[in-house]
């Protein structure tokens, strides 16, 4: 009964949605063909072909789009183009989303459909017809709400109760099977509700939210509500900034927490990113945690957001600039990491399970330092997951969700695969290998910054990967020559000799930067490695204490 509830409401407002944006340009509207395998234009370096301004879809669910946005004080037009890689839902509400400071077309019919002057007269004409449509239909829409609300509040309220009371005698298994359930129905309602508001208060959502966030801690939920939580925000610091936009420092309630803000025309970097968090079982201490995303109107845009757990060390980048660490820490700060990452790689086939998942950015300045000194990875927006072949569908197999894109990530850490356009796209383990590469430069930064005594302070100077053979920006055919032409690697350090741990690291990460992809160990192997390592250090530590005592008593 609750489920009916829930899936009517949303229906409800789906129609109502659609019934109000059914002139946009798109082509779930005009019944233009839904072709696949077709090439976008595409602008932007990170989701375009490496030789063309272009892109390629080759799912029915997949869209070519182009959007037009202008910043407040502005008169400069914006344009953004690609391609859509959302599910059908999702890429049917983005598709339907025109708004006073954004316009957006999708289509399928041909190739390069959505390439489209910004001030086309088809643009301007159906944009036209859009706001007539609008005001027209907005009256009876009215007058249908009015009477749906009028007709069924006994029931309702009867309903609410009954779900509450169900929902307090509910064991712990049903966490199980309600969080894919309202994953996606919080997904969908948070759009449909940010797009049908217009001066309302954000307090006046529906109140199905109420029963995500009373359960959410039983069930490893968000911990926000997440049409609720940006009202409750108070943002301090700016503390970092990137391509997607800016991080800062903010405060909810009592809690500290990092906020991370998207540029108005990176909604689909956005949209990728919540989808991973809150889909895919990333439920572990080496993952940053999540706790919400949400939409909020600022000055006539919309900001979007990503709120996470907030570490005051910042980046490992941040941290071993200003710092440097003993071999105990360094063993646990790398521990802790590939522990992280052999989490995303590995499935889990359980109730509650995961896919496998690859990084792809993988870099100090996406892995974060906690209190203790461990450390988590962040910035899930590149990461792919496996498509496991359907056997049941004739659709061309593929192991990736979304098109491959050879030039993803951070130049400085692409695998010589990647730099030399040889990656194996048909093999899912290729993506985990350029992991283990861009973890064997990781784990260099981190030993050139380990002193070989605790007593002596003698660690080398910060250092980027291949910062002595390569400018601060490399290209990527500098890169190119350096990593897969001449074959270069980051290079030892003389103190590193008088070490067993140390030179053991560095000989296990130059087996991780292997030019051969194959060959490079799993992220199992290295969590395995790096616990037996932690553990002799415990004991030959242990051992010195006993000798001194020991050493003490004949003495006296």
């Amino acid at each position: 009964m609750k489920q009916a509830l829930a899936f009517a409401f949303l229906i409800f407002i789906f129609v109502v949605n659609g019934e109000i944006y059914d002139n946009s340009i798109s082509l779930f509207a005009d019944d233009t063909p839904k072709n696949t395998n077709i090439t976008c234009f595409c602008t932007g370096e990170e989701n375009c072909d490496v030789n063309s301004p272009t892109c390629r879809i080759t799912h029915s669910d997949q869209v070519c789009y182009e959007v037009w946005s202008k910043y407040p004080g502005e008169e400069t037009i914006h344009v953004t183009a690609g391609c859509m890689y959302n599910d059908f839902l999702i890429t049917q509400i983005l598709c339907h989303n025109n708004q006073s400071d954004r316009y957006i077309i999708c289509c399928t019919d041909k190739d390069r459909c959505n390439d489209r002057d910004a001030y086309a007269n088809d643009v301007r004409k159906q944009f036209a017809l859009l706001n007539k449509r609008k005001s027209n239909k907005l009256p009876v829409l009215l007058i249908l709400c009015i009477v749906i609300g009028c007709s069924f509040p006994i029931a309702c309220l009867a309903m609410l109760v009954f779900i509450r009371l169900k929902r307090k005698r509910t064991n712990s298994s049903s966490c199980d099977i309600k969080t894919n359930e309202y994953t996606f129905k919080q997904r969908l309602m948070k759009y449909l509700h940010h797009q049908s508001k217009s001066s309302s208060s954000v307090n006046e959502a529906p109140d199905i939210f109420e029963e995500v966030s009373e359960g959410s801690n039983r069930c490893g939920y968000p911990l926000l509500a997440p049409v609720h939580f940006a009202k409750q925000i108070t943002l301090d610091e700016k503390i970092g900034i990137g391509g997607y936009g800016c991080v800062y420092r903010g405060k909810w309630h009592d809690e500290v927490i990092a906020v991370k803000i998207f540029s108005s025309s990176d909604e689909p970097s956005w949209v990728r990113e919540v989808y991973i968090y809150e889909t895919l079982g990333l439920n572990h201490e080496n993952i940053l945690r999540y706790i919400a995303a949400d939409n909020i109107d600022v000055s006539n845009r919309i900001e979007r957001w990503i709120a996470t757990e907030y570490h005051e060390n910042g980046s490992v980048y941040d941290y071993l600039t200003d710092h440097t660490i003993t071999v105990p820490t360094m063993i646990k700060m790398m521990f802790s990491i590939a522990s992280g990452l052999c989490h995303l790689h590995r499935p889990i086939d359980a109730a509650r399970g995961k896919v496998a998942l690859a990084h792809r950015d993988l870099k100090t300045k996406n892995i974060l330092v906690k209190k203790d000194l461990t450390c988590c990875i962040a910035d899930l927006g590149l990461a792919v997951k496996e498509k496991r072949p359907n056997r049941n569908t004739e659709e061309k197999s593929t192991v990736i969700d979304i098109i491959a894109n050879h030039r993803a990530g951070t130049i400085r850490y692409m695998s010589p695969e990647i730099l030399n356009k040889t990656l194996n796209d048909q093999s899912f383990e290729s993506y985990k290998a350029a992991d283990i590469y861009a973890l064997g430069l990781v784990f260099w930064e981190i030993l050139r910054r380990c002193q070989t005594t605790a007593d002596v302070n003698d660690a080398d100077p910060y250092q980027l990967p291949y910062e002595n053979v390569l400018p601060n920006n490399p290209s990527f055919e500098q890169m190119h020559g350096i990593v897969y032409i001449k074959k270069l690697r980051p290079p030892s350090s003389t103190r590193w000799a008088n070490n067993s741990t140390l030179c053991y690291i560095f000989d296990c990460c130059q087996e991780l930067w292997l030019e051969d992809p194959a060959c490079r160990p799993s992220s199992y192997r290295i969590q395995k490695q790096l616990r037996e390592q932690s553990q002799s250090i415990e004991v030959n530590s242990l051992n010195t204490h006993i000798e001194s005592q020991i050493e003490g008593a004949h003495t006296i």
